[in-house]
């Protein structure tokens, strides 16, 4: 398998998650059933821990693409090593919570998720990682934290994310779409059909929409390393803007980039997992003495 390109150096047992049927050539996206273990070590409504690990280091809270459901992260469980606490994110309105009110502003749910992640790490080592939007979701969640001068994480890992002061050129050209194509669009970023074409239309309408409403503030650069994952043909975080992240923190960052489009992610899981393990290593320090 190829190896990524690099801008810088350096499961328990149970049920298998239940597949749902796709159309013909349909993305599936793995759901989880009623009872297995994420839905019985869950630490509150927002978090679905894939497996609890008494003895981590730490814990890596996973942030879903726009309208995503924690289960999107179900194949980064079994890869991340024994140290790593993986802990998938489940936002109001989606996945196991469809039935909430979704948050509309980006602002009020990072304030909601920083309080939250504050709350259930209780001073323990952690780390976010975000894919697309999640990515956004985790830059504002830390910087609410740093505001309220509250826990910090060790690194923020971002994986086909626009950076936040490049934001709005990305919503500048979603702007210029009208609604029906942006179906199709996503659908091609993500290489096959991810949404059902009866839902993709209030899904996207509603996800697009919070989104849209982003606006970059100035503020100093964070101080933690940041891991930038990406693909090399995606259209929506592209690769030139991508290496603006370094502008965003004081800490290190990496860069590696994946054969693939805007969901690369669905065919790399174990690349990605090996890398984001080692960059969490590396800001966490030598592994403790067993």
């Amino acid at each position: 398998m190829p190896a990524p390109s690099q801008a810088a150096a350096g499961t328990g047992s149970g049920r298998r998650a239940e597949v749902r049927p796709h159309p013909p050539n349909a993305r599936t996206v793995p759901v989880p059933p009623h009872d297995d273990p994420w839905s019985a070590t869950a630490s509150s409504l927002w978090t679905a821990a894939g497996v609890r690990r008494p003895g981590a280091e730490v814990r890596l809270y996973c942030l879903p693409f726009l309208g995503g459901p924690a289960a999107f992260f179900l194949p980064l469980v079994p890869e991340l090593p024994g140290w790593v606490e993986p802990y998938p994110v489940e936002l109001p309105g989606h996945g196991r919570r469809l039935r909430e009110p979704a948050v509309r502003d980006v602002a009020e749910l990072a304030r909601r998720l920083a309080e939250e992640v504050d709350r259930d790490a209780a001073g323990r080592p952690f780390a976010f990682f975000g894919h697309c939007g999640g990515g956004l979701l985790a830059f504002e969640a830390i910087r609410h934290l740093r505001r309220r001068g509250l826990g910090r994480p060790v690194l923020l890992g971002v994986s086909a994310t626009p950076p936040p002061h490049g934001w709005h050129l990305l919503t500048a050209e979603l702007r210029t779409r009208p609604l029906h194509r942006l179906v199709p669009l996503f659908r091609e970023l993500a290489g096959q059909r991810a949404l059902h074409a009866s839902s993709a239309n209030a899904v996207l309408k509603r996800e697009v929409s919070v989104y849209l409403r982003y606006r970059y503030r100035e503020e100093a650069p964070l101080d933690c390393p940041i891991s930038v994952f990406g693909g090399r043909e995606d259209s929506i975080a592209l690769q030139e803007a991508a290496c603006t992240w370094s502008e965003l923190s004081e800490g290190r960052v990496r860069h590696r980039v994946y054969p693939g489009r805007h969901f690369y992610i669905d065919d790399r899981w174990p690349e990605v997992a090996q890398s984001l393990a080692r960059d969490l290593r590396g800001a966490l320090g030598p592994a403790r003495p067993a």
